[in-house]
């Protein structure tokens, strides 16, 4: 990607200023001024005038079949409706693409309407209580022969419905209300607006100003939140002695049904349950994705695989390297709100012990290896069955497993005085914007050079290949061990519900006793030795069945009743826990510090074991 608003890679200074620098003088060339109006919210409708010049007597407009960070095609071009020209004709050339023949001077004016109803971070949404686009939601590239963006000047302006303000990251327009411009379609695509009646909170960090846009309602302490992201920015900031952008803005989606996040190159947007907030655990994991997100500020949107930027937004963009992009990312998430005393390191252990105890118990990890599950994330992890759990693994969970273990066996090969932090840097340094990205196994490689030894072995086992993880280095680097928080065994009959129209089997375990009584997805479950059962019950009746015993559950498949008799299995009883051992070295002490920070607290040294 390429943004002419940030600063240069690996550039240390940052620049201080209360403002953001107006936009340069137009370029020559082809342009595209883009103006969006709302006028009855309600009906979930934006409207879209686009007006063209210096695009010669025929161009191509085209709608992005996806958007950056969501790696599924949404064909976005659904939404356009009363599609029309003026000082030019048209034909659609296929799903996506508009031809304009018989163009005048090189100008024409389009104008379409675009429906929006699907609240996430990653979908165009207008209601009566605000609006919320992408770029490439919204607003269409003119292409070149080979299908990418041409280049060309940009500009977006927006009539905010009565009342309504505009909260975006695009460089401004001076002189001109509502008004923003770029010469980059990726970086306008990859641009967030959020329109409506949101309260801004602004903080500095490192002389750059930030803002955050909270959309909604619910149990939340705006301070408590802006005052906590301030400090995760200025931990991840020391980290790469510097940030790499001028303006950042954190955009909040806080309703009922809201969830999950999208990272851009100068914003974010997180999506929270309204509320969901006021349990510390709930908190911490909102503030984890807040770190996640904003990380993607060097990791994604700067450090990424040549694929991802410049982008082809027509199709599928394949690459093995999304475990290093998202599962490096859901690592260190962890470790930001710890380093910077967000949160109390257990409960970064907490969080790490909850991603192993459930990627181990996957069956998906012996099918599908880290590089097989980034490369089919469009048709597998995006598009995840009720089997998924037997044939795949997240990149994002599994990777930050992986990260887990790289971490730890750096810090050993090098005695401490090297981490995953390095490799970070190094990867900035060498390949973050606007360098071209890196190629493909060119992470390995910077990882071996951080470390000063190859690592074949580690990457054929547990990147390219499905070998099951061992912790060993990875306790024993830190002084940590496992625990259960329950001793023995509970009753498990290998399947998980949902209570979606009735108490359903969602997902059945491939090796656990459901699947060998013939159970599937989907089954409408009845009864239990005879008797009947309800969604909230079925979980205390399950925990009364005695391990190695034999229960009958009754079901409706297809409005047939079927039994199934199922040899109830066992599984550990409580939850897995990591902490640290009672004793630690030296070493260990030393290393758990630099870890997760200098808020960790230090052990008294008692009889010492040496790493």
């Amino acid at each position: 990607m390429a943004d002419r608003a940030s600063s240069s890679a690996g550039r240390k200074k940052t620049v201080s200023r209360a403002k953001r620098k107006p936009a340069a003088k137009k370029s020559a060339g082809p342009a595209l001024h883009y103006h969006v109006s709302m006028p009855d919210p309600a009906s979930h409708t934006f409207k879209v005038e686009l007006t063209l010049s210096g695009v010669g007597d025929s161009c191509t407009l085209a709608f992005p079949a996806w958007t950056p960070g969501s790696y599924k095609i949404r064909e976005f071009c659904k939404n356009v409706s009363s599609f029309k020209t003026k000082g030019a004709k048209f034909e659609m050339y296929d799903k996506q693409r508009y031809h304009l023949t018989r163009i005048k001077d090189g100008t024409a004016t389009v104008s379409f309407d675009y429906y929006a109803d699907e609240l996430s971070v990653r979908t165009p949404h207008l209601d009566d209580t605000h609006g919320f686009f992408l770029g490439t939601n919204l607003l269409p590239y003119l292409e070149t022969v080979n299908g990418l963006p041409a280049p060309a000047e940009f500009t977006v302006s927006i009539k905010p419905y009565k009342g309504w303000k505009v909260a975006t990251s695009l460089p401004i327009v001076k002189g001109k209300p509502n008004t923003w411009r770029t010469d980059n379609y990726d970086v306008l695509g990859d641009t967030p607006f959020e329109i409506g009646t949101h309260t801004v909170h602004s903080f500095t960090a490192r002389g750059v100003k930030h803002d955050v846009a909270f959309y909604g309602y619910g149990n939340f302490d705006a301070k408590r939140i802006v005052a906590d992201t301030k400090k995760i920015v200025e931990t991840q900031a020391k980290n790469f002695g510097g940030l790499p952008y001028k303006y950042y803005l954190f955009i909040h989606h806080i309703t009922p049904d809201s969830g999950g996040g999208l990272e851009h190159l100068n914003s974010c947007v997180c999506g929270w349950p309204s509320w969901s907030f006021s349990k510390e655990d709930d908190y911490q994991k909102f503030i984890r994705l807040v770190s996640h997100e904003f990380f993607h500020v060097w990791n994604v949107k700067r450090i990424r695989p040549k694929i991802l930027g410049p982008f082809d937004y027509r199709t599928e963009q394949h690459t093995k390297a999304l475990w290093s992009m998202e599962g490096m990312t859901k690592y260190y998430e962890r470790l930001w709100v710890a380093r910077a005393g967000v949160c109390k390191p257990e409960e970064v252990l907490k969080a790490y012990a909850e991603t192993i105890d459930r990627e181990d118990n996957r069956p998906g990890r012996k099918v599908m290896s880290l590089e097989q599950s980034s490369w089919l994330a469009w048709t597998k992890l995006y598009l995840a069955d009720e089997n998924f759990v037997n044939t795949g693994v997240s990149y994002y969970s599994r990777g930050a497993q992986v990260g887990l273990l790289l971490d730890a066996k750096i810090r050993n090969a090098t005695d401490g005085r090297r981490s995953l932090d390095d490799v970070m840097r190094l990867a900035f340094k060498r390949y973050g914007w606007p360098k071209p990205g890196f190629p493909e196994g060119g992470w390995q490689e910077l990882v071996e050079e951080v470390a000063g030894q190859k690592l074949t072995r580690f990457w054929n086992d547990h990147v390219s290949g499905t070998k099951e993880l061992s912790y060993d280095e990875f306790l024993d680097c830190y002084g940590l061990e496992f625990k259960r928080d329950k001793q023995g065994s509970e009753p498990w009959l290998g399947f998980t519900t949902s209570s979606r129209g009735g108490l359903k089997i969602a997902s059945v375990h491939a090796e656990g006793p459901a699947r060998k009584a013939g159970l599937q997805p989907r089954d409408e479950i009845l009864a239990l030795n005879g008797h009947k059962v309800h969604a909230k019950t079925f979980d205390d009746r399950v925990g009364e069945l005695t391990p190695g015993s034999t229960c009958t559950l009754s079901v409706f498949r297809r409005e047939q009743l079927k039994e199934g008799r199922l040899r109830v299995g066992r599984q550990p009883a409580g939850k897995l826990t990591l902490g640290p051992r009672e004793h630690q070295s030296p070493t260990q002490r030393r290393n758990y510090r630099k870890w997760l920070g200098k808020h960790s607290p230090e052990r008294r040294p008692g009889a010492e074991r040496h790493s």
